[in-house]
């Protein structure tokens, strides 16, 4: 009987540690919502300095331009879904007499599990609940259409969260607490070759601890050429002896057919590869903190 008794006291104890490791495992999960890590407040302020990268006219290559812009928070108003949204004027400095002009507006629309975010009409999932460290969403997922360059799914962008809650200087800033949103990085694509169609695509976005985002990098462009041949030479035998007689002939002349002269016994024809034409198309943003209120 003492023995039974034993045994209940020993079970009694085990279910008692176990609960109590269990309880304190549950009260260390800590749920961090993204809205920490912004700051929807009328009035709110961030300045950047901000690089725009365009592509030239005809496709020639990319042209960048720097600007020192402003996202102020200026009302708060609610959307077609009657939820709480927040309108956000960019506006743009002009160093010549120090004055700022409105160019652009955001919305920021705070749910209760995600912060969606529109500009130019088009809908992103910019964050989620809770911030942790892989946790991932597809933030392009309201996109009905390609944004910067027609062959790339930016529907299919895996975000996640990297390096949550650490500390990152930025700029000038020491900022204690960060997290990282890649949205995308196709930077392990092969090789960049001039004679084949290749695609780039790279976003990266960080937020601070109750300030909101201080770093934004994102850049999307596609390229496509169009080959033509040249230079080409036909080898053959010597009609008047041994050896062979090589010269030069142009394939796309009406009459010469070059697969035919590679058809007849030790006749060959080699010609270069070369980029006739090419065209790039795409665009990308580079901005970072320059001081916030």
């Amino acid at each position: 009987m003492r023995k039974n008794h034993v045994l209940f006291l020993a079970l009694i104890a085990t279910l008692a540690t176990l609960f109590v490791s269990c309880k304190k495992t549950n009260d260390d999960t800590v749920f961090t919502s993204y809205r920490q890590y912004n700051n929807f407040k009328v009035g709110k302020y961030i300045i950047y300095a901000l690089d725009s990268t365009v592509t030239r006219s005809f496709g020639t290559s990319f042209i960048k331009t720097s600007h020192i812009v402003k996202d102020s928070i200026v009302e708060e108003i609610v959307d077609n879904s009657n939820r709480q949204t927040f309108k956000v004027f960019r506006y743009h400095l002009n160093q010549a007499n120090n004055t700022w002009s409105p160019i652009n507006t955001f919305f920021f629309t705070p749910t209760d599990n995600s912060l969606e975010y529109v500009e130019n009409n088009l809908r992103y999932i910019k964050m989620v609940s809770p911030v942790e460290e892989g946790k991932s969403w597809l933030g392009n997922s309201y996109l009905s259409q390609p944004v910067f360059h027609q062959n790339s799914f930016y529907q299919t962008w895996n975000f996640f969260y990297k390096d949550a809650g650490q500390p990152l200087q930025v700029g000038t800033f020491n900022l204690p607490k960060t997290v990282t949103v890649v949205q995308y990085d196709s930077t392990d694509n092969k090789e960049f070759s001039a004679f084949a169609f290749a695609t780039y695509d790279k976003g990266y976005e960080i937020y601070a601890d109750t300030i909101g985002l201080v770093y934004r990098d994102v850049i999307s462009w596609e390229y496509q050429p169009t080959l033509a041949i040249n230079n080409c030479k036909h080898t053959y035998p010597n009609p008047s002896g041994s050896g062979t007689v090589t010269t030069p002939v142009n394939c796309d002349l009406p009459g010469t057919n070059c697969d035919s002269l590679r058809a007849l016994p030790n006749h060959k024809v080699v010609c270069d590869t070369v980029v006739a034409s090419y065209y790039y198309n795409g665009y990308g943003t580079r901005q970072v903190m320059l001081s916030h209120n």
